[in-house]
């Protein structure tokens, strides 16, 4: 089976799985209710309810999907080209695509050129930075961490930061802001996790979603929120539900596979770098799949719920160097 011929595949597959149950339920294809006998009545009565069509809902699911083709090119820490995926705005009454995050400034991809460096800068926001792809250095100016694949950085307002790419190819990060509310007991220096340091749960929540315990509420996010990379195993799809008002989630594809996403009634591609906010209107379900045989596939789960996290255990962190230690052996 020659690529094109399996992406002909996945997707009929896909088509299958998620609208099968559906259409037994059309007047072509459903059995008249006045020729069920009591028995079946009441079996069938017993059956999930499915959920309503978007057309039913009256909502268009692409405002709340965003990639950064979509957006213009900007320069952040004078060597970071960035493209928004997704941005703060109203989930309630959509405008512009993709602007649908309530408690969030911007979602973004950047991109650090070979051997560029930034200089060394604060900034107002929090920001949660997610390396992709390449290698990289980042430091306060008296410590720092090297930076690869897998590696997630919390960086605190008016915290000195610097990033360097130190390869020729490209360093290409998710890039999350936001401004916390009083609440938040912000912490007061940089945070270093790998992802590959992370253990994973015993069974996966909504049937195939294993979760990273990535970064948490002991970490310096707000008390109702959590940052977790999610990774599917082969052939699996994720139990579709809908979330409640001020519930938002956020998942975003990681390279370097192509997925697809369900959002009530409706499919759409889901190549890296894609995101979209699970509708928060107690009715339009959400789902992501993996068609792919052989390869489980990530995603970045940014989610802050309506209620307080519980406690999380200890995970382990990523020690930084001392720049003085570096320079002294050179």
């Amino acid at each position: 089976m020659n690529l094109l011929t399996s992406h002909r595949f996945n997707r009929t597959l896909l088509f299958l799985l998620l609208t099968g149950a559906m259409l037994i339920r059309t007047n072509s294809f459903a059995q008249r209710p006045e020729d069920l006998s009591p028995e079946i009545k009441a079996e069938l009565a017993k059956s999930p309810v499915p959920p309503p069509r978007n057309e039913d809902v009256g909502i268009d699911i692409d405002q709340f999907i965003g990639h950064p083709s979509q957006s213009p090119v900007r320069v952040s820490h004078d060597v970071i080209m960035m493209r928004t995926i997704l941005r703060q705005g109203n989930p309630y009454k959509p405008g512009e695509p993709g602007a649908v995050l309530e408690n969030r400034k911007d979602l973004s991809v950047g991109t650090i050129l070979g051997y560029r460096r930034s200089p060394l800068v604060e900034v107002n926001d929090h920001q949660f930075w997610y390396i992709e792809s390449g290698k990289g250095q980042l430091d306060n100016g008296a410590e720092f961490w090297d930076l690869k694949e897998g590696i997630g950085i919390l960086i605190p307002p008016k915290i000195k930061h610097r990033i360097t790419n130190t390869s020729e190819e490209p360093l290409e990060i998710l890039m999350l802001t936001w401004v916390a509310p009083s609440e938040v007991n912000a912490r007061r220096d940089i945070l270093v996790r790998d992802v590959h340091d992370a253990g994973l749960p015993k069974s996966g929540a909504h049937w195939n979603y294993f979760g990273t315990d990535f970064f948490a509420p002991e970490d310096g996010l707000h008390p109702n929120e959590q940052f977790a990379v999610v990774f599917m195993p082969p052939m699996t799809i994720a139990e579709p539900h809908a979330h409640i008002p001020h519930w938002e989630e956020v998942w975003v594809k990681l390279p370097p596979h192509s997925s697809y996403l369900l959002l009530g009634s409706e499919v759409r591609e889901m190549p890296p770098n894609t995101a979209f906010l699970a509708p928060p209107n107690s009715k339009t379900v959400h789902s992501v799949v993996n068609l792919l045989k052989d390869t489980t596939q990530a995603w970045m789960y940014l989610g802050r719920w309506g209620w307080k996290q519980g406690p999380h255990p200890e995970r382990p962190w990523v020690k930084p160097r001392s720049l003085a230690e570096v320079k002294s052996t050179r």
